[in-house]
């Protein structure tokens, strides 16, 4: 070895390391991250589920469900057959233990005051709905035209499983989404500590009440600030579940959020 060479090596990356802390802190390039966010709340639903027993409903409420077996190796279609319709949200039915596509379908005039006709730009938030059918088209002539949202659910033995299939037209607030929801309040949690969950994710104080009335009144929520910054959160049996994605282009960034654990 050179004498001297690890001196210098050193001395080398301390003068560069300013340059790399500005370019991590200025925002050379956009950042992307995603953390999970889980709370063990004391939550209650509108129904228990146990055992072999699948609970599904959706904001808004009325949604045709189909199941159909999950196949990887192929996107989600419509399902054509007859069995595979379990009925109208909300819905609870029974399921063996495998994975499943849940499919969810909705009538184009839920929305008729979200969107304009032809109705060929629709977009929705990205509640964990695996796909979805952006163009309202009718299954068969006669029928209304609808839009639908597909989840992937794993069905574990001995043990129930709920879904919350979120409408939210991209880019509407919440006040304005505030018609999709049921008028009553269906779920129960602590409503302080729901509050603290908000502020940890971030959500600015003026939507947090807002934000805390959906979760009470549908049991699911979605909140953004343009692309930068979204946050959903789902009630399940027992717990708060949800997601934050955020988009950093310089500081502050935002502190605390739990370490990146995957999707929603």
């Amino acid at each position: 070895m050179v004498p001297g060479l690890g001196r210098r090596a050193l001395s080398w990356l301390c003068a560069l390391l300013p340059l790399l802390m500005m370019c991590v802190w200025s925002g050379c390039e956009p950042l992307y991250q995603s953390y999970t966010f889980t709370a063990p709340l004391a939550t209650r639903m509108p129904v228990e589920v146990a055992a072999d027993d699948v609970w599904v409903t959706s904001v808004p409420v009325g949604a045709d469900v189909y199941v159909q077996p999950y196949d990887p190796e192929q996107l989600p279609s419509h399902a054509t057959d007859s069995l595979a319709y379990q009925g109208k949200t909300p819905l609870r039915f029974a399921l063996p233990p495998g994975t499943y596509w849940i499919e969810v379908a909705l009538d184009v005039e839920v929305f008729e005051n979200y969107f304009s006709p032809p109705y060929e730009d629709v977009q929705f938030e990205q509640d964990g709905a695996a796909s979805e059918a952006l163009l309202f088209r009718p299954f068969s002539t006669g029928e209304k035209r609808r839009v639908l949202r597909y989840y992937r659910l794993d069905k574990q033995p001995q043990q129930g499983q709920t879904l919350i299939a979120l409408f939210y037209p991209r880019g509407a607030p919440l006040e304005r989404v505030l018609g999709l929801y049921p008028q009553e309040k269906q779920y129960r949690f602590i409503a302080d500590e729901l509050l603290d969950i908000l502020q940890q994710a971030q959500v600015p104080q003026n939507v947090q009440e807002t934000f805390l009335t959906l979760m009470q009144q549908g049991g699911k929520a979605f909140w953004s600030m343009g692309e930068a910054y979204q946050v959903a959160l789902e009630v399940h049996p027992r717990v708060i579940r949800g997601r934050v994605l955020a988009l950093y282009t310089g500081p502050p960034v935002p502190d605390p959020l739990l370490p990146d654990g995957g999707g929603f």
